[in-house]
């Protein structure tokens, strides 16, 4: 039975590792100094609205939360309020904004931010006002007397056979052409805007596009400097920078990673986390991952043949040299696959038909193929598959923590 003091080390540490949850307040962020600078920087250029983007994982609701309460300004009264909001697949134009007045009035209105004229139009608005078209969003916007940052989270939800996002792009550039006091901040899942936004070329000058990328190894440490430091816990030189490298880039890993190796070393009654404790931990890491990546996995490698190669092939693909799009061919399989299997020069005919079927619905598709027949490029659909897939070989004794920290 825990005791009183390994139950509040444990709150401790959740309070600072949050795998499950995106960090809200700017005191608990690490790393990212720049790319939120810019963001400020955007949202403060009259007239520029900015488009977060990236792969799933690398943190961008984090961002957001975070840009979020650094802007807001309830302590003045002219001062700016932002609404965030969450897209979903059923969302039409109309019904995303009508989350940000319904944001509006349950709890901007405690901040003092809603005149009375403008409560009263938001507050009739389900039975009297229309909210179809951008001129409609932009005089229930110019009702209010602050300056407004809205901001729709997993922007990429919204369906692309919809029309919204062709509005969306519509109300940013009648924003900013008429001059309205508020800016778009819109966030999602994307390897380019193109993705995200339709006709983008014609508000070119008034997008700001920031990419967010993984995060370095430095950045991951400093989740983990920061939150044992917070935590009362100290631990042992090079933990921080190989949960970091364990972690591939992204902070759910480098969260999950750092909270279970500070509960063994809770376990073990002691406020120093070890190397042991991170062994132990990956195991609990595995069994807790966020996101269904765990199923993700059991999908792909799914198979009634106990002698096949679907795990080894996809472990080959994990470890592989990737070009700056994470992309590898299939010769860049041979090595890795070889010493997996220690099959010394294995040929490209063995595993070439696994490589067909993870691009299959029916095992995701865990892959996605590009180019052409001569020079096909592989590359993971989710790249937070990765860190999993090598977690999952270092617990099957496939390599050591130590060896998979430069694969």
């Amino acid at each position: 039975m825990a005791t009183a003091n390994q139950i509040m080390a444990i709150d401790r540490l959740q309070k600072w590792f949050t795998p499950n949850r995106p960090i809200d307040l700017p005191e608990y962020m690490s790393g990212r100094l720049d790319l939120i600078f810019n963001v400020k920087e955007a949202i403060n250029t009259q007239g520029l609205h900015v488009i977060l983007y990236g792969d799933r994982g690398t943190g961008k609701t984090s961002i957001a939360h975070v840009i979020a309460n650094m802007i807001q300004e309830p302590d003045r009264k002219d001062g700016r309020r932002v609404i965030l909001v969450s897209c979903d697949s059923s969302d039409t134009f109309s019904s995303m904004w009508r989350k940000v007045f319904q944001e509006i009035m349950l709890t901007q209105r405690q901040l003092g931010f809603v005149q009375q004229s403008a409560a009263a139009i938001t507050g009739t608005m389900d039975n009297q006002v229309s909210v179809t078209t951008p001129n409609d969003v932009r005089l229930l916007i110019k009702s209010f007397p602050n300056p407004t940052v809205v901001i729709f989270d997993e922007y990429d939800r919204i369906p692309e056979t919809s029309n919204a996002r062709h509005l969306i792009a519509d109300t940013i550039k009648l924003f900013s052409d008429t001059n309205v006091k508020a800016t778009i901040l819109l966030v999602g899942v994307a390897t380019s805007i193109n993705e995200l936004i339709h006709e983008h070329q014609s508000i070119g000058r008034n997008i700001s596009q920031i990419l967010v990328h993984p995060m370095d190894n430095a950045e991951l440490a400093e989740i983990i400097q920061k939150g044992y430091s917070n935590s009362g816990f100290t631990f042992e030189d090079g933990i921080d920078y190989k949960i970091a490298a364990l972690s591939q880039g992204y902070p759910h890993y480098a969260h999950l990673l750092g909270l279970w190796a500070g509960k063994k070393a809770v376990e073990a009654k002691r406020d120093r986390v070890t190397h042991k404790d991170l062994e132990q931990a990956i195991t609990a890491a595995i069994q807790n991952v966020a996101g269904g990546i765990r199923e993700d996995y059991e999908i792909a490698i799914a198979s009634s043949q106990p002698d096949n190669l679907f795990k080894d092939v996809l472990l080959a693909c994990a470890i592989a040299d990737k070009d700056s799009l994470g992309r590898f061919s299939i010769k860049a399989l041979r090595e890795p696959l070889s010493n997996i299997l220690n099959k010394p020069n294995i040929r490209a005919v063995a595993y070439q038909g696994h490589l067909y079927k993870f691009c299959e619905l029916n095992r995701g598709p865990v892959l996605k193929r590009t180019g052409n027949r001569r020079n096909y490029r592989w590359q993971f659909v989710n790249p937070q598959l990765i860190p999993y897939i090598k977690l999952d070989a270092i617990e099957r004794g496939k390599f050591t923590s130590d060896s998979a920290r430069v694969l």
